[in-house]
Formats: C-alpha cells, structure tokens, sequence
C-alpha cells in the first residue's frame, strides 16, 4: 500500500465518516479517556504509521493539543498534512529513531503492524515501550483471523491477519501487559465473513484482478452506514469484550 496512491486517496475520502473508522476512533478516545480519568488535553499522543491522519485529527476535534504522527508513505504525509497536522517521515522498523528521547502519554498504532516480521514486531513494540511515560498507554488494532481476508488485503499489501494468542507472545517478549482486548465488530461478523468469501471466491475465478484489487473502502451511503455505525456502537455498549471479529482491539501498558 505504500506507493498506492488511490487507497490513500480511498481512506482519506472515507475516514471521517466511514461507520468502521468512527467506531476505532471512538474506542482510542474511550480508553484514552478512561486512563488518564479527568480532562488530559495536554497530554502527548503520537499516532505511529498515522495514514492519513483521520484519528489525530478527530482527536484534535476533542480537544487534544499536542499530538504528533508518522509515516513512511508520503503519499500518507502528504493527505495528513492537507488536514494541518503535524506529520512526518516514520518507520516501524525504526521507531527509536522517530524523535529520538521524546516519550509520549499515549502511542496508537492502528492497522499498521502487519507489514512487519513477527521479530519487528516485537522490535517495535520494545521501542514503544521505550517511549511511553511511566503511565502511558499503547493501543494497537489489527486485522484478525484469516477467515476474514479479502481484497482489502490484496489492496494494503497484508499477507496474514493476527488473533490475540499472538499478541500476548509478542507482548511477553517485549516486556508488556495487555490491559485490554476485545475483537471487533462481533455482531457484523457473519455478513463480512461472506462478503470476504464471496472476494476469494471472485479472485480464484479469475473474475477479480489479484494483481490490481479494488480495496473494500468505500462509503457504503448514508443509511447503510448510520445502521452500521448503530449496531456496532449497541455491541460496544453491550458487550466490551467481544470473542471474536475481523479486527482485534488492545491497550497495552508497562509491566
């Protein structure tokens, strides 16, 4: 996904009212929230391979003033800077090296650790730990399970979807605690295993493009979308910790 241009094009068309990215969103600003307890707007959150800044800026609408992210797109700098953030050049592979001895409240890394080897992974999730204050928190989502992959998969360039078990491996070894989990959406987990089914099935019949995948983000029009922005808020309201879905939430923190 790096050099493709129109998915970042996609994402940024999409990120601020998409039902699926309203609801990450909401879950960061819930748990950050909840952490720090009363008003913390001056507390410093960095979003890692931030994309096109559609989180830091929905948490500037909340009143957060110090926030920074990065990136190794500059396809990703470019549409975040068109939103006035403050963005710059990043690797996960290299996170240290980003601001080398600044340490932040809160790190996010959304969508973004699949590009990297399970010992990267670790890697970086080291130098997270690294760069958190003493109560800081880092909150990760991921795409889970492989019975959910798709084109978008094709489109972002990911070869694997995750479950928690892996998480809590990689975590042991970097030293940190996942405080909280929860896969996600539960509810709409059946209509999008068959939407991803039915992709698989096209790709394997030639009647999709493998080679040039159209990615799933899209904004499915305002009805749709407001029905799917109300299940998922129900379920999030009903049921915190969800056993299953195509993406897994998590905070971690220090041991």
């Amino acid at each position: 996904m790096i050099n493709n241009r129109l998915e970042y094009q996609r994402m940024y068309d999409v990120e601020r009212k998409l039902w699926w990215y309203q609801i990450l969103h909401s879950k960061v600003l819930g748990h950050i929230r909840r952490h720090f307890k009363t008003d913390h707007s001056e507390i410093q959150i960095l979003d890692a391979a931030c994309g096109t800044g559609g989180l830091l800026s929905f948490l500037r609408e909340k009143g957060y003033n110090h926030l920074t992210g990065f990136d190794y797109s500059a396809h990703a700098i470019d549409f975040s800077r068109e939103r006035n953030l403050e963005v710059n050049f990043g690797d996960l592979k290299k996170v240290g090296e980003f601001r080398a001895g600044k340490v932040f409240d809160v790190i996010c890394c959304n969508d973004a650790l699949y590009f990297l080897t399970d010992e990267e992974i670790i890697s970086a999730l080291k130098s997270f730990k690294e760069k958190l204050n003493p109560n800081g928190i880092l909150i990760v989502n991921i795409h889970a399970f492989e019975a959910f992959s798709g084109t978008h998969d094709l489109a972002v360039g990911s070869s694997r979807r995750f479950t928690l078990t892996d998480f809590r491996i990689y975590s042991a070894a970097a030293d940190f605690k996942i405080t909280y989990h929860t896969y996600w959406p539960f509810a709409l987990s059946l209509p999008i295993f068959a939407v991803r089914q039915w992709q698989k099935f096209r790709i394997r019949n030639h009647n999709t493009d493998a080679q040039q995948p159209d990615s799933d983000v899209k904004f499915p029009g305002k009805p749709l979308n407001s029905l799917l922005l109300a299940v998922t808020k129900a379920e999030a309201a009903l049921l915190p910790r969800a056993p299953f879905g195509s993406s897994l939430f998590m905070v971690f923190e220090k041991n």
